[in-house]
């Protein structure tokens, strides 16, 4: 039975089942009372009785080599022997060299008194010894002491003198102590000890056990044996502790049922590459009928710590249950089923420093106010943990390096499933509201927190890194990560990549604007979103696309359309892709690509570039001015915010009106309001006007005088209805009259010289 009692100290009992059963060290209390009073008989006992100094009666009668044999019912009960018995005529009797034997009710029962001295109260049956009491047992139970007395009546033997005790392997000693043989109970008054020098006879050579504690008392009608102040059991390196601890035996069958600590509970052992330790404010341990453990309770401020290579775990909280269950058919053990906890509970799994994968495994600690954890077969590793009420995983990896993250998982409550061994968490399952934060150990402005919510929430891990490998967020994901916000239906974190992949109507916002896509991805290392399928990106305002965008409305959004995009938050840049549009009220550029850049305050439109400007206004006649949109063509187009300035390259055609302007570049000036003011066209410069048209190297067209000037050599204007042609170094073309002036180069006026084209 012992056996079974102290399995948790075999070199391959179960981890978490070695901290919890130390406990079974104080089972070995039962093994020592129950040996040391087995047929004793206890209710709580009085106070011992010193006996009085002097005898004050006047003495009877002498006798050398006293002998008196007690009777009842016709069966001796008890013989008194002295080598001299002085008698008073009250009944006393002083004896020396006392030799008393007195026979219990059970044949070869007896208890056997040697002492030097003896005062007998012969009409109240009360014996009381002196000077080197030595106290025997039939069932080899040895006592010695200075005082001793016995009352036959009650058949109480009681002292309040030290006294030392032995029995087979068991000795022990105390301070006062009371016997009562009818009612079984036994008291050791003051500095109990017990020790047995081998608690489990099937294990010879087993480390011996020692007790201690102010005092202890064992009842055996109720089938307890209290140890209470400062007690401690030790074996070899294990230990255990508390304010009082309590063994409690089914009278009937004198088999275990509990074992219960109260006040400042601890259990320890310090063994080679195994520190087990549990403490709480008590303990209760909890057997079956075949005396296996079955439950341990510790409640109050309960916390239980085991550190092996192979499974090390902490766990702190309230109240700790543990289930055990029988081992294999044949196996004496048991083993660890299910841990509970109530209370605030935090569960750490982690691997100490020096261990072989100390520095590659992630440390992990559940937090949460209840946790259930369920054990394999050998009840060495987890299976599952259900935590729930305010429940929280944070994975911390090993060693803290640049780009080492943290991630703790909170939900309501969740349920991590574990490999086969090694308590290696394999997924995490999160219902009801789950966020998932992402936190750089070493934190720097480049790398701020990253966040994940939604109604469920469902991680993998790394099975030899215990990482997170992938995270999938379904129903209203949000994800955040400083300034960049985004929600979806959907959200997968993968760590390989390090994407967070937004499925299902992802919107995309920050500061400065807003995205939705049919697919977006947040890539976490170089902090840019990834836009695919119907991509649409709303600037809040010209200004915070940092006046990037050519449009003169500081105020208003800016929207831009493509088919993919990608956006630098980091750099406020943005590259989109695939038939782009771009708007602002009326006012819009198109393209096959288009680059904004809010740091460099521009915008690139690339391949197929078209852009409207409405509300430009242009003088039609004298003294009125009418709203003329211009629109362009161009292979590329740069606007500039810091000149305020558009520049269209390759295959330029601008058109304001009936007024259309190509050249192979152009730039666009624009005030402070983002108006036009004038517009450079070069290279291979034609301008031309219903029945107009003119050519030259380089046209600056003027809004506010509605004029161009062209140079050239030569620069040409050719007027169609009148077949003349106008040929000159400079030409200045007056749009709204149709007006033409050639200028020499020192810019003075001269007849314009007309050539008119004679019809065959």
């Amino acid at each position: 039975m012992l056996t079974q009692k102290l399995h948790i100290f075999k070199d391959k009992a179960p981890v978490i089942g070695r901290w919890l059963s130390l406990v079974l060290l104080a089972v070995t209390i039962v093994v020592v009372v129950t040996s040391f009073i087995r047929s004793r008989r206890q209710p709580r006992p009085p106070g011992p009785v010193r006996a009085e100094s002097a005898l004050k009666a006047n003495v009877t009668s002498i006798v050398e080599g006293y002998r008196y044999v007690g009777n009842r019912d016709g069966r001796e009960t008890f013989r008194l022997l002295a080598a001299r018995d002085v008698a008073y005529e009250d009944g006393r009797h002083e004896m020396e060299q006392v030799d008393l034997t007195a026979y219990g009710d059970q044949p070869g029962k007896s208890i056997h008194i040697l002492a030097e001295k003896g005062l007998w109260d012969q009409p109240q049956s009360i014996v009381t010894f002196t000077g080197n009491v030595k106290v025997a047992s039939s069932e080899g139970l040895e006592v010695t002491t200075e005082t001793l007395r016995y009352e036959q009546l009650n058949e109480l033997a009681a002292t309040d003198q030290p006294v030392q005790f032995r029995r087979a392997d068991i000795s022990g000693s105390s301070v006062g102590a009371l016997l009562y043989a009818k009612t079984k109970n036994l008291a050791l008054l003051k500095n109990a000890v017990l020790i047995s020098t081998n608690p489990d006879p099937n294990n010879k050579g087993g480390l011996p056990v020692e007790i201690r504690s102010e005092s202890a008392n064992y009842s055996e009608p109720d089938g307890v044996a209290r140890f209470t102040g400062n007690c401690t059991v030790v074996q070899g390196e294990k230990s255990a502790k508390a304010d009082a601890i309590a063994i409690v035996i089914d009278p009937k069958t004198k088999k275990l049922v509990r074992v219960e600590m109260r006040g400042n509970s601890q259990l320890s052992a310090q063994e080679k590459e195994k520190t087990s330790e549990m403490q709480s404010r008590d303990m209760d341990f909890h057997f079956d009928e075949s005396q296996h453990l079955n439950l341990i309770v510790a409640l109050g401020s309960a916390r239980a710590k085991s550190l092996e290579q192979n499974a090390p775990r902490e766990i702190a909280a309230e109240k700790i249950e543990a289930v055990y269950q029988p081992g294999k058919p044949g196996d004496k053990s048991n083993s660890l089923k299910s841990v509970a906890t109530q209370g605030r509970t935090t569960m750490k799994i982690v691997v100490p420093d020096g261990g072989p994968d100390s520095k590659t495994i992630s440390e992990r600690v559940i937090e949460a106010d209840s946790v259930q954890t369920s054990f394999r077969d050998d009840g060495k590793y987890i299976s599952r943990a259900e935590a729930s009420g305010n429940a929280i995983l944070t994975v911390t990896p090993k060693p803290i390096s640049g780009t080492a993250e943290k991630k703790i998982l909170k939900a309501p409550g969740f349920i991590a499933d574990f490999q086969e061994s090694g308590n290696a968490i394999k997924t995490f399952i999160a219902d009801g509201g789950a966020i998932a934060e992402i936190e750089a150990l070493q934190q720097d402005a480049a790398r701020p927190r990253k966040t994940l919510r939604g109604k469920k929430l469902t991680a993998s891990f790394n099975q030899q890194t215990q990482d997170v490998a992938e995270m999938i967020v379904d129903g209203d994901a949000k994800f955040t990560e400083g300034e960049r916000n985004a929600t979806a239906s959907k959200a997968v974190y993968n760590a390989s990549s390090r994407i967070v992949a937004l499925r299902g109507k992802p919107l995309l916002w920050d500061s400065s604007a807003r995205t939705n896509a049919d697919e977006i991805d947040a890539n976490l290392d170089s902090g840019e979103s990834l836009m695919r399928g119907r991509v649409r990106t709303t600037y809040y305002s010209r200004e915070t696309t940092g006046g990037a965008a050519p449009f003169k409305n500081r105020k208003a959004p800016v929207t831009i359309a493509s088919d993919r995009a990608i956006v630098r938050h980091r750099e406020g840049a943005a590259k989109y892709q695939g038939n782009v549009r771009a708007w602002q009220d009326d006012d819009f550029i198109r393209a096959d690509n288009i680059e904004l850049d809010k740091g460099e305050r521009s915008m690139t439109a690339s391949n197929n570039v078209q852009s409207a400007y409405y509300n430009f206004e242009r003088k039609v006649e004298k003294g009125r001015k009418e709203i003329i949109p211009v629109f362009a063509l161009a292979d590329r187009m740069t606007y500039t915010d810091a000149n305020r300035t558009a520049v269209y390259d390759g295959a330029v055609k601008i058109r304001q009106g009936t007024d259309t302007i190509e050249s192979l570049s152009a730039v666009a000036k624009m005030d402070e309001d983002n108006k036009l003011v004038g517009i450079t066209a070069s290279k291979n410069v034609v301008m031309t006007q219903p029945n107009r048209r003119a050519t030259g190297d380089q046209l600056i067209y003027t809004v506010a005088d509605d004029t161009a000037v062209l140079t050239g050599d030569l620069a040409t204007a050719e007027d169609l209805d009148k077949q003349a042609v106008t040929k000159s170094a400079k030409l200045t073309l007056h749009l709204a009259d149709a007006r033409i002036e050639a200028n020499d180069d020192s810019g003075n006026k001269k007849r314009v010289k007309t050539t008119h084209r004679i019809h065959d």
